[in-house]
């Protein structure tokens, strides 16, 4: 069984309805917003990772004063995120080439106004920089997920991949902060993430990882394939003979992590066919990692559909908003830029530099920066693909139904019993009533299928299996 967190859960439903449904919209004429946002809210970093794509950016070469005069403001900022509320953005991600807490004057204003419109929000952090009050103010706000960047856990080593000395004991205080103050107020939020970045100094230490992730009260490990931006990223790929020692050791790792109840995510685990839960190991994605554009361009060239021809869907629903307030679909993309400091949103998403990537990418054409593509990326493009080929299957969708319909039916049995079991044994049950409620309502299924209620969808699953 897939182990679920807030943050799961909520991507399985964008896979599964908005992705697929959105792309649709965009082909039958009826241009959508923006799904997902990433932000980097300003230029400056306090870390000098040796695997970062900031080594291949003109960021470090800045003045203060250069700083000063093309960061974004708080105030637009805040705006910017109103917009995307208001427009229908779905989620935030803070990220980027930048430290968030560089600058908590920016970070945490802006934080409220995505959480003021509801839109699910993660940041990622390396975890140096934070203190009580700001675990308290991210905890407080309703926070979904927090992904602190932890690579090893031997100090030394992660230490030495981020650039700096106590970075370490740093992030894993910062981690127990938050797991703390979560059981001190009782709440589920901010899930929190282990992010990291696998190379060949530690792919047959994740065990080690997951142990550590349980011991802090982590949630989630997010392991992703280092990607190449100079010659200290490519002494850490892995070789060949690496990447097939790997594999064996996943085996104990994701055995580890079930045990635990932790959450592993590794993007070289990549989705099977359509219409399957499966899932696959897919070394193409270490292995061509820095050389990646030819393995999205040959994958679409199976399909004739024009949205399933695609190689890649980032340009229809997803935004990144650089430090320098560039804007553009993709965090790899070195061409043409539009800037948002004198423009809106809606200005920019429906404007000519997108419409323009837009209709290359449906041709098929993709760029020379496509090369640097994040396997997590191409992990969403198989994922948004297989989700079209699915939610466009009515035989598939009335199997779905009706696994929601038995798992209905096993838990009001189960609710039933527990209630018997009460009244003959005199004990009291509400706190497993609402167990087993919470369970049902936090569940795939659920969540899925709780999206077509009221919809042409519904009606048209009630006719085929005439209920």
């Amino acid at each position: 069984m897939e182990l679920l967190t807030d943050v799961t859960v909520f991507k399985h439903r964008l896979w599964g309805f908005e992705y697929a449904d959105r792309m649709e919209e965009w082909f039958n004429g009826l241009k959508q917003a923006p799904i997902r946002i990433d932000a980097e809210l300003h230029t400056r970093c306090n870390l000098n990772c040796r695997m970062c794509g900031r080594r291949d950016s003109n960021y470090e070469k800045l003045t203060e004063e250069q700083r000063k005069n093309i960061e974004l403001s708080a105030k637009k900022w805040i705006k910017i995120a109103e917009e995307s509320g208001k427009m229908g953005v779905r989620t935030w991600n803070i990220s980027g080439l930048c430290e968030p807490l560089v600058k908590p004057e920016v970070l945490f204003p802006t934080m409220k106004m995505i959480k003021a419109y509801n839109m699910f929000g993660e940041l990622t952090t390396n975890g140096s920089l934070w203190n009580e009050n700001f675990v308290k103010d991210t905890v407080e706000m309703g926070w979904n997920s927090v992904c602190i960047s932890i690579d090893s856990a031997d100090p030394k080593i992660h230490n030495y991949l981020r650039g700096a000395e106590g970075v370490f004991k740093k992030a894993t205080r910062t981690l127990k902060m938050f797991s703390d103050l979560k059981k001190k107020f009782e709440v589920e939020l901010p899930v929190l993430t282990i992010n990291v970045v696998l190379n060949k100094l530690n792919y047959q230490k994740l065990d080690e990882i997951i142990d550590m992730c349980y011991n802090l009260g982590g949630d989630a490990v997010f392991v992703e394939p280092i990607v190449i931006f100079g010659k200290e990223g490519e002494e850490l790929k892995m070789s060949e003979k690496e990447i097939d020692k790997f594999q064996n050791h996943l085996k104990e790792v994701k055995e580890k992590s079930e045990n635990y109840g932790i959450v592993l995510d590794v993007t070289a685990v990549a989705p099977g066919k359509a219409f399957s839960g499966e899932k696959r190991f897919d070394e193409s994605l270490i292995r061509k990692t820095g050389n990646i554009k030819d393995l999205l361009i040959s994958e679409a060239k199976n399909y004739s559909d024009r949205i399933l021809s695609i190689p890649c869907y980032y340009p229809w629903f997803f935004l990144m908003i650089r430090g320098d307030g560039n804007i553009i679909h993709c965090g790899e993309w070195k061409e043409k830029e539009e800037n948002i400091r004198n423009k809106n949103l809606g200005e920019v998403w429906f404007g000519e530099t997108f419409s323009n990537i837009r209709e290359s990418f449906t041709r098929g054409d993709l760029s020379d920066f496509c090369e640097r593509c994040r396997p997590n990326v191409i992990e969403d493009t198989r994922i948004v693909r297989k989700s079209i080929m699915e939610f466009r299957n009515i035989d598939f969708l009335r199997r779905k139904y009706i696994e929601f319909l038995e798992e209905n039916k096993r838990v009001k049995q189960e609710l039933y019993r527990l209630k018997r079991e009460g009244i003959e044994n005199g004990r009291c049950v509400n706190c497993i009533y609402k167990k087993e409620i919470e369970k049902f309502k936090n569940s795939l299924t659920f969540k899925t299928f709780s999206k077509f209620w009221n919809t042409p969808i519904e009606k048209k699953l009630k006719k085929v299996l005439n209920v």
